[in-house]
């Protein structure tokens, strides 16, 4: 019981410790030993944020890491990080793990309805020497009942499931590099941080802004092939030149970009496994899934632009 009870412990401890977020979506840092923040930079640079579902809290003796492990090689590298900190620091690390998965039946081997049902998805990922002789090289695809057809069918299923997995790790992996975008800015903007601190921040908030654009035209990509050719075709005529608008400081646009992470990160959950099979309000008000994506995009880049004025 313990272990669940340790990621919302660690909310509070990151609220009460390790920096202060104002309503403007800034963030105020507290001082903290260059020793202590060269180790959580060090965190970034090696991507372990992928693997390590972490927080660091800093406090005047030391910090503390709570973290919740995916990849238990990413774990040791940060053990390995973190240990030469305790001849001077006070330095603790809380892992959590997740519970082992129960051992999966037939059911659970099978793409989720909503992927299983995609007229679409059957389609572009069928086996294409079943494919019909069309002149425009579609075909009618009959959604078929989970668990029955042959060779053909289980190659569906087995690439409709590596789909699914595909798409559910992109938005996570999007997401976690872009959740840590504000603090590493904020360092980055931080005239008490020593310099070469505040470059490491900013080179590594540059390369996970590029990570983020990356897995979100890969996921523009995945899910294009989802939609009706109809809602994914691109329509020039809508789409009006603008002039670029001066770019915000970095610390200025992370909180924006990690929080449209976020969300978009929700919605292709929710595009994988729907809560219902109807349209919400939200999903009312919402721009498009392929539209969201392509603002996040941009998003990156003029933050990934801004950073690049930072270091000049």
């Amino acid at each position: 019981m313990r272990n669940w009870r340790l990621p919302a412990l660690a909310c509070l401890a990151f609220l009460a410790g390790a920096h202060t977020a104002w309503p403007s979506g800034k963030i105020a840092l507290r001082p903290v030993a260059p020793e202590l923040r060269g180790v959580w930079l060090r965190f970034h640079e090696l991507d372990l944020c992928q693997g390590l579902d972490a927080v660091f809290v800093f406090h005047d003796r030391g910090m503390e890491v709570w973290c919740q492990i995916d990849d238990e090689k990413s774990y040791q590298r940060l053990l390995e990080l973190v240990e030469p900190l305790r001849a001077s620091f006070e330095v603790s690390v809380y892992p959590t793990r997740p519970p082992a998965p129960e051992k999966k039946g037939p059911e659970d081997k099978d793409p989720p309805p909503s992927i299983w049902n995609n007229a679409e998805l059957r389609e572009y990922l069928q086996d294409p020497f079943t494919r019909g002789a069309t002149a425009g090289g579609g075909v009618a695809v009959r959604p078929v009942p989970r668990g029955e057809g042959g060779d053909s069918d289980l190659f569906l299923k087995q690439r409709l499931l590596m789909f699914t997995e595909q798409t559910l790790d992109w938005g996570k992996r999007m997401k976690r590099y872009a959740v840590g975008l504000p603090e590493l800015a904020a360092v980055g903007a931080d005239r008490a941080s020593p310099a070469e601190l505040r470059n490491r921040a900013v080179a590594v908030c540059r390369a996970h802004a590029q990570e983020v654009d990356r897995y979100a035209e890969r996921l523009m990509d995945n899910i294009a092939h989802a939609l009706p050719k109809a809602t994914r075709r691109v329509r020039s005529r809508e789409e009006t030149v603008t002039p670029p608008a001066a770019l915000a400081p970095p610390e200025d646009a992370a909180g924006q970009l990690a929080g449209a992470a976020r969300s978009i990160a929700r919605r292709v959950y929710r595009f994988v496994h729907p809560m219902s099979h109807t349209v919400g309000l939200v999903d009312l008000r919402e721009p498009s899934l392929l539209d969201s994506l392509k603002t996040l995009r941009r998003m990156a880049g003029d933050f990934q632009r801004s950073c690049r004025e930072v270091s000049r």
